[in-house]
Parts: structure tokens; sequence; C-alpha cells
């Protein structure tokens, strides 16, 4: 239950129990509200779970490290009654509708906070979140979940060593495949072709004698896919950069 908001002292607040939702911290943006304390503005009050002992940051961090930059020793808070369990599910939803307004790579955070952190993993009936629990409670889709999911997974995957010490990936052995088709070799745009606008022809698909010629938007998707395709097979976090490229068309085009 929350209260009228109380003026804490910052060393009562702990912020080192997994409760910061952000991937990082804007300089930029602690900077700008330093500057409106500093000018007398009243910003909203941060929110911190007291559990008995502790009072542990779930919403705030950017206004909290505002205050320590002007050397104030307080901040305003809301306070609510729970744990530090309660404050990492709290924090997992932070900003999506308020505040500075949050990059993919903060989703992202907030959902392998709740599928790796053993505090939340789970729900209160000891059972693992569903992908659609956990994208109600993070405010992103089912898709990103499951694509961060399936990238857990994969780095998980069962290894082992070759005699020349190389690591090989043992999850597929026996599953059969199709088999790939050749590819020919994929020429990337050189910078000095990006600088000038994509008006040199990159060889990095290439439409076919006497097409019309693409758009600079069409040519650099021809960039992207030649680029992703040049990512070696062999490359461990290749799946990775496959899933992050794929979560971000997911979170600007649906």
């Amino acid at each position: 239950m929350a209260t009228e908001p109380q003026n804490l002292k910052l060393d009562q607040i702990r912020i080192d129990g997994g409760t910061q939702p952000r991937a990082a911290i804007n300089e930029q943006v602690v900077a700008d509200y330093a500057d409106d304390y500093g000018n007398g503005v009243d910003l909203p009050p941060v929110t911190v779970f007291f559990d008995g002992t502790a009072y542990w940051l779930a919403d705030g961090f950017h206004r909290y490290w505002a205050n320590k930059r002007i050397n104030c020793e307080h901040v305003f808070a809301e306070v609510h009654e729970g744990t530090q369990r309660d404050a990492i599910l709290y924090s997992v939803g932070a900003n999506a509708s308020h505040g500075l307004r949050r990059t993919n790579a903060d989703k992202r955070k907030a959902v392998l906070t709740m599928l790796t952190n053993t505090q939340v993993s789970h729900d209160e009936d000891g059972k693992p979140w569903t992908d659609n629990a956990i994208a109600k409670r993070c405010h992103v889709s089912p898709h990103t979940v499951a694509s961060a999911r399936s990238t857990l997974q994969m780095q998980s995957a069962p290894v082992r060593r070759t005699t020349d010490g190389r690591t090989m990936d043992t999850s597929n052995i026996g599953r059969r495949r199709s088999p790939a088709k050749p590819s020919a070799p994929q020429q990337i745009m050189t910078k000095e072709q990006y600088e000038a606008g994509g008006e040199a022809q990159a060889n990095a698909g290439t439409p076919p004698a006497g097409a019309k010629q693409p758009s600079i938007a069409i040519q650099r998707g021809y960039e992207a896919i030649a680029v992703l395709k040049s990512i070696s097979p062999a490359d461990p976090r290749r799946p990775e950069a496959m899933h992050m490229v794929r979560d971000w068309i997911i979170d600007n085009f649906g």
C-alpha cells in the first residue's frame, strides 16, 4: 500500500538489489534532472518498496543519481510495503507509459530479469512464468519474450571440445537437415559508398540488369541482408545477433 510521499535519505535507499530496470543510466538525463532539481523544479517522487528493514528503489534511478549529483541527501519517495522481489517485479514494467522512453535494450533486460533472476523467475505458485505472463508484466510483445528465451536456450546448449581445441554445439547431432543452397559471395557496401548516399552501386543485393534503380531505403535493406549473411555460422553469437535484429523489427514495425 502506498502512502503520502516521504522525504527519505538517499543512503536509506538500496539500489543494489537487481531492481534497476534500465540497460544503462543515461547521463544526459541525469544532468537534465539535476538542473531541474537545482532550479527548484519538483519532479515526481521515486518509487521504493519497504520490507521492514530496507527501502528498495524500483523506479526513479535517474532522479536518484540527479540528487546525488547536486549533493542533495534526500529525495521524495512513494513508499510501498513489499519485499525485494516485489520491487523487482514492479521495476520490469516501470517507464512503459511514463518517464524516459524505454529502449529495446531496456525491454530486453526486463524480460531477461524475469527469465534468469531466481527471485522472480517463478510465479506465486512456484511455476515458471509463461511467455504471455512475462510479456504482460514487462509491457512487451510475446515475440520479444520468446526470442529472449530462445537465445538463452541456445546459449545453454550442450557443447563438446574437439581434438583441435575448438568447441562444438552438440544439441543438433542426429537431426536431419535440408542441404544448404550455396550462395554467391556478397560484397558489403564500403564506407565511401555509404557516405555518398548509396549513389555508388553496391554489389550486395544488386538488382538484375535493366531493373529500375532502387531507392536509398531499398539499397540499405540490401546492405543489411548482406551484412547478416556475412556473419559466419561458426560464430557462437550469430543466433543472438539474428534475434536482436528480429526483436528490433518486431518492436518497431509489429
